[in-house]
């Protein structure tokens, strides 16, 4: 065909064009060829999933279906073929691939493939049952034209079975079920239709019927099958969903329990995590004793208020770190409080307890440094083996308090060890907490007053008022025993201003010139109001301001330092004068000078006690009084006990004192007679 151009009138080549309509066609034909072909995807979970049930359902059919496919070829090949042995070697090669096929479904599988191995091994599928169908059909449709009429019968009959059979026995696979249906039953009944004979026709057509109903079952069965999948695949995905959100919630929870038993500051374990393992503990056989110990830090917070909390805090986590060093692999460090800690240790005897206590005090022994500064810090240690039982981690809680609190008596870096003795000494501080509580405990507990001379004269200057309680059945009752445990109970207050009352009175009767002395707790000097109630007391009892000495002792300034000034300051405005007592007890005294202007210092026994046979304690001595000196401030030594320890206070200038040597403590009406009397000469001269 030649086509010339109009325009140049020259002619070109003819080229081959296709219709509109075959372009679409042949489009048409491979979509629906791939869609046969098609074994699904790996990509989303449904088609993951789809791919997985169809896997694990031909492992169980196909090797059935190449079985039957097998003996309906081999059947077929000798009922038809004349000289089968002629003709045996393209059946041969068929039956042998078929054999291949059913070794290779029927092998074990170690684990379920992938859902890319799956697919691999799926995607020939579709083709492999083409190719065989097809042979198959065309074999029949050759015997259909070249046979005796009795092997029409065969054709018919073992190409209808392996069709039929094979669609139903992949109708989880709906492709490859569908290729013997179309490529050999199909051909045949169609064959039998174009007979034209009446009973071939309708074995044709019924046929035909039948090959509809069930490609019409298999796309019903596919779209239950794929609605199946899917509803199964939303489930997964929920419950995969649930299974996250449980598993956050379970992170969330374990994370919040983490927080819940972890102290902020020290990243150790809180009081609460520690309770719950030393319930634990004490659910162990005896044969795995466990030692609890308690340890307060001495005097931690002056550190606080003189340095600030951020360097309290660093110390605290260094402290942490150091005692988390002793712990072992099996046990546990707490910090239960603002400067407390504790230790679950394994423990076999009272021993190895006092070894675990002495490592906790030796190793905070050396400095701690932090901006530059050293600090050193003392710890009290308290200890006791836990027991076992229902209640046996709280009475070994109670017995290292216990322990702890004996320590803390015999002073700073002490350990002991909980001892039958001890309980003891618990049961009477808590028969102590019991009688506080009665109604008439605060009427139960007097005063007694002890003179403070003027050591050069021996003039009679003050009385110092001091609690005493004489209980029914606890008898006597110091008050170094009764005050802590009244504070603790907030039952101090009451029993405070009862004796402020009682010592005013009494003061009302001595000369002008002998003062009151009284002791002011942490209680009442750290309440904002104390000091305006005081003064108002004093007004009510008719006392001049100027007759009233407070003593405060460095631990109730400690408590709260700026209160304490404020009130402090409050006092002194009206007169009263302030005295600091037990001088030299502590380490922060020096400090307390600088900042507060005192009247008096009183100095601390332990200073007076051993002057008389220590040189080192007599210097000490000395210096603390030329200290005070310098300051113009008088002191009063207290705790004076014998004529070696006067003489030597006279000769260090001390400007007063007080003590058994000088008089004990006396009941208010020989307090009155001791003041109304005038001062012997030979008390001058001495």
């Amino acid at each position: 065909m030649t086509l010339h151009s109009r325009r140049y009138g020259k002619s070109r080549k003819p080229s081959l064009t296709f219709p509109a309509e075959g372009i679409r066609m042949w489009t048409a034909l491979r979509i629906w060829w791939n869609r046969c072909m098609s074994a699904g995807e790996a990509v989303t979970d449904e088609g993951r999933g789809m791919l997985q049930t169809r896997y694990a359902a031909l492992k169980r059919q196909v090797p059935f279906i190449y079985a039957i496919s097998l003996l309906n070829f081999i059947g077929f090949h000798f009922a038809t073929s004349r000289q089968w042995q002629a003709s045996l070697w393209p059946g041969g090669l068929l039956i042998a691939f078929m054999l291949i096929r059913l070794l290779y479904w029927m092998r074990r599988e170690a684990h379920v493939p992938a859902p890319e191995a799956i697919l691999a091994r799926m995607r020939p599928m579709p083709f492999i049952a083409a190719m065989l169908s097809l042979a198959f059909g065309v074999w029949g449709l050759i015997v259909f034209e070249t046979g005796r009429p009795a092997e029409l019968n065969y054709a018919i009959l073992f190409g209808s079975l392996t069709a039929l059979g094979c669609a139903y026995g992949l109708a989880s696979f709906p492709n490859v079920a569908r290729m013997p249906l179309v490529f050999l039953a199909l051909p045949l009944a169609a064959r039998l239709v174009f007979t034209g004979e009446a009973a071939p026709v309708g074995l044709g057509l019924c046929l035909i019927l039948v090959i509809c109903l069930i490609l019409r079952l298999l796309g019903t069965h596919e779209r239950g099958f794929v609605q199946l999948i899917r509803a199964r695949s939303a489930i997964e995905a929920e419950r995969g969903r649930a299974l996250e959100a449980e598993q956050r919630a379970l992170s969330e929870a374990a994370r919040a329990q983490v927080i819940a038993d972890t102290d902020d500051l020290t990243g150790l374990p809180n009081r609460r995590a520690f309770l719950k393992a030393a319930e634990a503990c004490a659910a162990l056989p005896e044969d795995k004793a466990v030692a609890v110990a308690i340890v307060d830090l001495d005097n931690f917070k002056p550190i606080n208020d003189v340095f600030g909390h951020m360097v309290g805090d660093q110390l605290l986590r260094q402290i942490g770190s150091r005692l988390e060093t002793l712990r072992g692999d099996t046990g546990m460090v707490a910090r239960i409080g603002g400067d407390e800690f504790a230790f679950l240790v394994r423990c076999a005897d009272v021993d190895t307890a006092q070894q675990l206590g002495n490592a906790i005090t030796e190793i905070l022994r050396p400095p701690f440094v932090e901006q530059d500064r050293e600090f050193r810090v003392t710890a009290a240690c308290g200890i006791a083996l836990l027991g076992t039982g229902g209640d046996a981690f709280q009475v070994g809680l109670i017995q290292a308090d216990t322990a702890l609190h004996a320590a803390k008596q015999r002073g700073r870096g002490e350990v002991s060890v909980f001892h039958p003795a001890l309980e003891a000494a618990r049961k009477r501080r808590s028969d102590i907490a019991n009688a506080l509580k009665a109604p008439r405990a605060v009427d139960e507990i007097g005063l007694v007053f002890q003179p403070v001379y003027e050591l050069a004269t021996m003039r009679l200057l003050a009385f110092e008022a001091l609690a005493r309680w004489k209980h029914d059945t606890l008898g006597d009752v110091s008050p170094a025993d009764f005050v802590p445990i009244a504070e603790q109970l907030n039952l101090i207050e009451p029993i405070n201003d009862s004796l402020l009352i009682k010592a005013m009175h009494a003061a009302r009767d001595w000369p002008k010139s002998v003062r009151l002395s009284v002791n002011l707790s942490a209680v009442q000097l750290c309440s904002p109001s104390s000091a305006r109630e005081l003064i108002g007391k004093l007004a009510e009892a008719g006392l001049s301001p100027a007759r009233l000495s407070v003593e405060v002792t460095e631990t109730a300034l400690l408590i709260d330092f700026e209160t304490a000034r404020s009130n402090l300051a409050v006092l002194k405005a009206e007169g009263i004068r302030i005295i600091l007592d037990d001088f030299g007890a502590g380490f922060a005294s020096i400090a307390y000078l600088r900042e507060i202007r005192f009247d008096t210092i009183k100095l601390d026994g332990s200073l007076i006690s051993p002057i008389v046979d220590s040189v080192a304690s007599r210097r000490l001595l000395e210096g603390v009084l030329q200290l005070c000196l310098a300051l113009g401030t008088p002191c009063v030594a207290e705790h004076i006990e014998s004529e070696e320890q006067l003489f030597l206070l006279r000769k260090l200038k001390c400007a007063s004192g007080q003590g058994f040597l000088l008089s004990p403590p006396l009941a208010a009406g020989e307090a009155s007679k001791l003041a109304a009397k005038p001062m012997a000469p030979d008390q001058a001269a001495e």
